[in-house]
């Protein structure tokens, strides 16, 4: 009689190897594209406002239909704020999901 012992496999841990690397690399693509665009949003909301006061201390020639577009833009501040919190808000999400999946499952 033989007696054969059942090898025991542990459960996997986390995900795949090749599918960890291809999360971590859209995780990273998407976090610095929502950085950029965040940046962008809240320069923005920045230089809209600045644009025509600083263009006149410095003499720089502004046309009125330039003036007129960045005083429009410049009542639009909020929104341009809103969107960079709102890029912020989002690379904050995608980098807890991409921890999230990529760390290993708890174990019972």
């Amino acid at each position: 009689m033989t007696a054969s012992f059942a090898q025991i496999r542990p459960a996997p841990s986390g995900p795949a190897p090749v599918a960890a690397v291809a999360v971590a690399i859209v995780a990273g693509v998407t976090v610095l594209t929502l950085m950029i665009a965040g940046i962008t949003f809240l320069a923005l909301a920045v230089a809209f406002p600045l644009a025509v006061p600083i263009a006149e201390a410095y003499n720089v020639p502004v046309s009125a239909a330039d003036a007129a577009l960045a005083a429009r833009f410049a009542g639009l501040w909020w929104a341009f704020a809103a969107l960079a919190v709102a890029s912020f808000g989002a690379v904050v999400v995608a980098m807890v999901k991409t921890v999230r999946f990529l760390s290993p499952a708890p174990r019972d």
